[in-house]
């Protein structure tokens, strides 16, 4: 989108903050409340669709088994939208991106112009125990990409958009966080089982810590957050673009349309995440593509010419 477009959503949405509950697999019941709005839905019905795989989410199995197994509304839907050992967030919304071509490689979006960015961030309890440690968010955010500059973001979506077709891409899912956070404990785990001793101090981005306080904060951000970072920032992202955005057709990118678009040299990212995620989500492949990436200078030339060229679709 042109940057007027990425600043005017922004100065309408932009807050201190949003508060975000996740728990695992709350997507499931989240994307049935968005197809029962209008009206209940119909157990039969569900199984034909692409939602099928949903029915068989335990949470979801609840509810069928106390509706009846025949149909379900959102009012069921919402009594159980809720779980104690739910994770606390704090989204933030921002911009990333280029009108200028030659800037649009290291940028990566799939046009030359800008992304919203939805961040994912840490919560309060969270930060107090990391702050502990003497670590700061620089030293498992890479400031080269998309993260918040006041908070701790474990992970951040950007979203591509197009008021006049009411579409929305998701151009990509990331966390560096993770990544950082599992190599860090890794290096601890190799270190005491050398014959280092847990008092001793380990090094990373010019901090210090003894490696028993850094192999335990590593256990806690992994076993907390490792399972549950992607799907938490993807239903966030859907959440955001149909009920702040008010846009009802998605895409995300496949691994190959967003090596190609995005123009992805090197290491390429998590091939999970351009694959199993959005399928886990509902996504269809499709050869449909975003509207406004064809009248994209270069970019729907670049289409045309890779025959086959697939996305995924929530329909």
């Amino acid at each position: 989108m042109d940057r007027q477009t990425a600043d005017e959503v922004l100065e309408c949405l932009v807050g201190e903050r949003t508060l975000y509950h996740y728990y695992r697999d709350r997507y499931s019941i989240g994307l049935l409340r968005h197809l029962s709005r209008r009206q209940a839905l119909r157990i039969a019905a569900l199984k034909q669709s692409p939602y099928a795989q949903l029915l068989q989410k335990p949470r979801v199995r609840n509810i069928l088994a106390d509706s009846g197994g025949k149909e379900i509304d959102d009012m069921q839907l919402t009594r159980h939208d809720y779980d104690a050992d739910q994770t606390d967030f704090v989204l933030t919304l921002g911009t990333w991106g280029s009108e200028l071509k030659r800037e649009t490689c290291w940028k990566q979006t799939s046009r030359p112009g800008y992304n919203l960015v939805l961040q994912l961030n840490f919560c309060r309890r969270h930060d107090r125990l990391f702050q502990r440690l003497g670590y700061t968010g620089d030293s498992f955010n890479y400031r080269g990409h998309p993260v918040s500059e006041r908070r701790n973001t474990l992970a951040w979506a950007r979203i591509d958009l197009d008021w006049q077709t009411g579409t929305a891409l998701i151009e990509e899912i990331q966390s560096d966080w993770i990544r950082r956070v599992a190599w860090l404990g890794e290096r601890v785990a190799g270190r005491l089982k050398s014959g280092q001793q847990p008092a001793d101090e380990t090094r990373y981005c010019g901090l210090k810590c003894s490696l028993q306080t850094t192999q335990e904060y590593c256990r806690f951000a992994l076993e907390r957050y490792a399972a549950i970072w992607a799907e938490a920032m993807l239903w966030a992202t859907i959440a955001f673009v149909r009920e702040e955005l008010g846009l009802q057709r998605i895409y995300y990118h496949s691994e190959e349309s967003g090596r190609l678009l995005k123009n992805i040299r090197g290491k390429l990212p998590p091939r999970s995440l351009y694959t199993d995620l959005p399928r886990k989500f509902c996504f269809v492949p499709t050869q449909e593509t975003p509207e406004f990436l064809l009248r994209a200078s270069g970019v729907g030339k670049a289409i045309r010419r890779r025959e086959g060229l697939s996305f995924f679709q929530l329909t």
